[in-house]
């Protein structure tokens, strides 16, 4: 209502009354157009919860068909890294092996390697005792 009621209840009583009147009746219509709107807030409130409730039992459903898959999954990953890791300490014997192979190698090429110059050494004293 605006300020400007309290300036025309000035007049007679049935004025008053109808001037009131009219007023609660526009109240009325204004309070029935807000209740008709919460109404329809309500009503959509109602929709969204009920497509959240099949939403969320989707949801439901959709995980409880993906979760033997998604367990199946993992247990193959663990397999996966189980064989990883005994295939990674293979490897790290098997370098071992490799390197104590080279080693010995190595050990094995020096020796020829000094009974070569030996056997040089004894040639050339043989070869110095024939040219004499």
């Amino acid at each position: 209502m605006s300020k400007d009621l309290t300036k025309k209840l000035n007049g007679s009583i049935e004025d008053k009354i109808d001037l009131l009147v009219s007023s609660v009746q526009s109240m009325d219509s204004r309070l029935e157009r807000v209740d008709n709107r919460l109404e329809n807030v309500e009503s959509h409130l109602k929709s969204l919860d009920a497509r959240l409730t099949s939403l969320e039992t989707k949801v439901d459903e959709r995980l409880k068909d993906t979760r033997p898959m998604w367990e199946a999954v993992q247990a193959q990953l663990v397999e996966i890294k189980e064989s990883q890791d005994q295939l990674r300490d293979e490897m790290e014997k098997g370098f071992r092996r490799l390197d104590r192979g080279f080693d010995h190698l190595a050990g094995d090429v020096m020796r020829l390697h000094g009974d070569q110059r030996g056997l040089e050494e004894r040639i050339d004293k043989l070869e110095g005792h024939f040219n004499q």
